[in-house]
C-alpha cells in the first residue's frame, strides 16, 4: 500500500466513432444543404423560358438565379462561421433578419435549430427542424439532425428512424451510417457498427477526404475492439489505390505504428517526404522515430535541419533538435539553440524552458530555476510551478518548495495539481494532518478524485481510521485495474480482517505488476492472515535476499522471521 504520487490517468471507455461524438454543427458542416439537389435554393428554376428568342432571356435569369445562390450560400455560410466561433447572439440575429424576409427556406430553420442546440435548447431545435421537414420533406440535414438530437437523448429507435429515411433519400449520406453505427455501439451490437461503418467507407469510395474521415472512425472502433490489424488492413488497401497520395499514406504510417510495425513506417515516411518537398510533419515523426536509434544520429540531425529550414517560422524543429542535443549530452550546442529559440520567439517560453532543461540535465539547479522563474513569470502554468518546486525538494529545500506553492495557491485556490503537489510534500515529511487537508481539498472540487481517494484512505489506515475501507473503496470502484489501487484496497481489508476478499484483490495487484515489491509482501501478508504460511514464505525470501531496496524491506523480514520461527 503505497501513495500514487504523479497523476493517475483512467481512460474511460467512450464511443470512439469520431464524427458522432460532436454537436449537430459538425453535421452542418459536413453536409452542404446548398448543394442538396431538392434544396429551396433551387426555386428559381421555376422562371424558365420556353422558346429560341427566349434563350436569351433564360441565360439572364440563371445568371440571376446563381447570383441570388451564390448570395445565399455566402450569407448561409458567414451565419455557420458564427456558430463554430459560438458567437450565437450574432448568428441568431441574422438568421432572424433572413428567416423574415424568406420564411420558407427550410436551411435556415436548419441553422437555427443548430443555434438552439448549441444554447442546449433542445426542445426548440427539434421545433425548428421540424419546420424544415414541413417545408422540405426530403431536407437531409433536417433530418441528421433530428437523428443527433434523438441520439443524444438516447431516444435511439427515434433516431435511427430519422438516420434510415436520409438513406432512403440518398444512399450516400456518409453521416447516416455513422449514426446508424453509433446507434448499434450504443446497443452493444458491435457487428452491426461494424458493418454500418463499412457501409459508410463503401459509399465514400468515391471521394478519399471523406473515405479517410470513415477510416479514422473505424480506427478509434477497431482500438476498442483491440482489433488494430483492421485498420491496418484497411489503410494497405487505401494505399494501393492511392499511392502517391500523401494522405493515404499519412494515415498508412499511424496504422503501422499502432500495430507495432515501426520499419514499416519509416518506410512510409520516406516515401511521403519523397512525394512532398515541404512536408513538416513526416520528417519530424520520421525523426522521433530513428532518434531511438544511437546509430540513426546524423540521419535525425538532418531531419530536423531540414524541417527547420522550410519553416523557420515555426520552431517546432529547433525545439526537438534541443531536446534530442540535451538527452544526447550535448549540452554546449543545446545551449546555443536554446537561446537561438529564444531570441526568434520572444513571447514565447519554449527558449527558456530548453535552457532551464539543459541545465537540470547538467544537474545545475540554481541556473535551472533562475530560467524556469523566467518562464513562470511570462506564462505561468502548473507545469513549470511543479518543476521548480521538484528542484527544490531535490535541493533538501521542501520549506521553500512548500512557501512557494503556497504562494501560488493563494492566487488560485482549487488548483487540484497544486493540493496534490503540497499533500504528497506533507505525507512524505509525515505531516499527515497537512497532506489530508489538501486531498480533502482535491476531493472538495472533484468528489471522485482517484488520486486523493486512494492517498488518504492509506493515511487513514496508518491510524487505524475505519474510514480508510470507504475511501479505498471508492478508488478501486472508479479504477479496478490499476495495481496501486487495488494494492491499497486489498490491503485495508486485510487489516479489517476481510482476509479472503483482500487476498483476491492482492493477487490481481501482483499479476498486474509483478515487480513491485511493496505489493508482493503485501500479498504476502495476505496469504499468511489466509493460512497459507508457505506461500507466504515462497514470496518473502526473494524479497528479503534480493539486493534491491524497498520501503517495506524491514517488514518483509520481520514477518518472514516470525513465519519461519513457528
Amino acid at each position: 500500500m503505497y501513495p500514487i504520487n504523479k497523476p493517475f490517468k483512467i481512460q474511460l471507455t467512450a464511443i470512439a466513432i469520431g464524427l458522432l461524438s460532436s454537436s449537430s454543427l459538425v453535421i452542418a458542416s459536413t453536409y452542404n444543404p446548398m448543394e442538396h439537389p431538392q434544396n429551396n435554393f433551387s426555386t428559381l428554376e421555376q422562371l424558365n423560358s420556353n422558346v429560341d428568342e427566349q434563350g436569351k432571356s433564360k441565360s439572364i435569369l440563371e445568371s440571376l438565379q446563381q447570383s441570388e445562390i451564390t448570395s445565399k450560400r455566402a450569407h448561409y455560410l458567414e451565419i455557420l462561421d458564427l456558430l463554430k466561433q459560438n458567437k450565437l447572439d450574432e448568428a441568431g440575429n441574422k438568421i432572424a433578419d433572413f428567416l423574415k424576409k424568406h420564411p420558407d427556406e427550410a436551411d435556415y430553420y436548419n441553422l437555427q435549430a443548430l443555434l438552439e442546440t448549441l444554447k442546449k435548447d433542445l426542445i426548440a431545435a427539434q421545433q425548428n427542424y421540424d419546420k424544415a421537414l414541413r417545408l422540405e420533406p426530403q431536407n437531409i440535414l433536417a433530418l441528421l439532425g433530428s437523428a443527433k438530437l434523438a441520439l443524444d437523448q438516447e431516444q435511439l429507435a427515434k433516431a435511427q428512424d430519422f438516420a434510415n429515411k436520409a438513406i432512403a433519400i440518398n444512399t450516400k449520406t456518409i453521416n447516416a451510417y455513422l449514426m446508424l453505427a453509433d446507434i448499434a455501439y450504443k446497443q452493444k451490437n458491435s457487428t452491426e457498427a461494424e458493418k454500418q461503418l463499412l457501409l459508410a467507407k463503401d459509399k465514400a469510395s468515391d471521394d478519399i477526404k471523406v473515405e479517410i474521415e470513415v477510416i479514422k472512425g473505424l480506427g478509434k472502433f477497431y482500438g476498442l475492439q483491440k482489433q488494430p490489424e483492421k485498420t491496418l488492413a484497411l489503410c494497405e488497401d487505401l494505399v494501393k489505390r492511392y499511392p502517391t497520395n500523401n494522405l493515404a499514406l499519412e494515415m498508412l504510417v499511424q496504422a503501422q505504428l499502432f500495430n507495432h510495425q515501426k520499419a514499416l513506417a519509416e518506410q512510409s515516411l520516406e516515401k511521403i517526404i519523397a512525394l512532398d518537398k515541404q512536408d513538416i510533419g513526416s520528417r519530424l515523426l520520421l525523426a522521433r522515430l530513428l532518434s531511438e536509434y544511437p546509430d540513426k544520429d546524423k540521419q535525425t540531425l538532418s531531419l530536423l535541419d531540414e524541417a527547420a529550414k522550410i519553416a523557420p517560422d515555426k520552431p517546432e524543429a529547433n525545439v526537438f533538435k534541443t531536446a534530442y542535443l540535451i538527452k544526447h549530452q550535448q549540452y554546449p550546442e543545446a545551449l546555443v539553440l536554446a537561446h537561438k529559440i529564444d531570441q526568434q520567439f520572444p513571447n514565447l517560453v519554449l527558449g527558456k524552458l530548453l535552457t532551464g532543461d539543459t541545465y537540470l540535465a547538467q544537474k545545475q539547479y540554481e541556473k535551472a530555476i533562475e530560467q524556469y522563474q523566467l518562464a513562470y513569470k511570462s506564462e505561468a502554468n502548473d507545469k513549470i510551478l511543479l518543476t521548480i518546486s521538484d528542484i527544490l525538494i531535490i535541493q533538501k529545500k521542501p520549506a521553500d518548495a512548500i512557501k512557494l506553492l503556497n504562494n501560488a495557491l493563494d492566487k488560485t485556490p482549487k488548483d487540484l495539481a497544486i493540493h496534490f503537489k503540497l499533500a504528497t510534500i506533507y505525507q512524505q515529511q509525515n505531516d499527515s494532518k497537512l497532506a489530508e487537508a489538501h486531498y480533502d481539498a482535491m476531493l472538495n472540487e472533484q468528489s471522485d478524485n482517484v488520486i486523493a481517494l486512494n492517498n488518504l484512505a492509506i493515511l487513514y489506515a496508518q491510524k487505524d481510521d475505519p474510514k480508510a475501507l470507504d475511501l479505498a473503496k471508492r478508488a478501486y470502484d472508479k479504477a479496478p485495474e490499476s495495481a496501486a489501487i487495488l494494492d491499497t484496497y486489498g490491503h485495508i481489508l486485510i487489516k479489517q480482517n476481510q482476509a479472503n476478499e483482500g487476498l483476491k484483490l492482492l493477487e490481481k495487484a501482483a499479476s498486474l505488476a509483478p515487480k513491485q515489491n511493496d505489493i508482493q509482501l503485501h500479498l504476502a501478508e495476505a496469504y499468511a492472515s489466509n493460512n497459507n504460511k508457505a506461500k507466504a514464505i515462497s514470496i518473502l525470501e526473494p524479497l528479503v535476499n534480493s539486493e534491491l531496496e524497498f520501503s517495506e524491506k524491514k517488514t518483509a523480514l520481520v514477518l518472514l522471521e516470525t513465519l519461519t520461527s513457528h
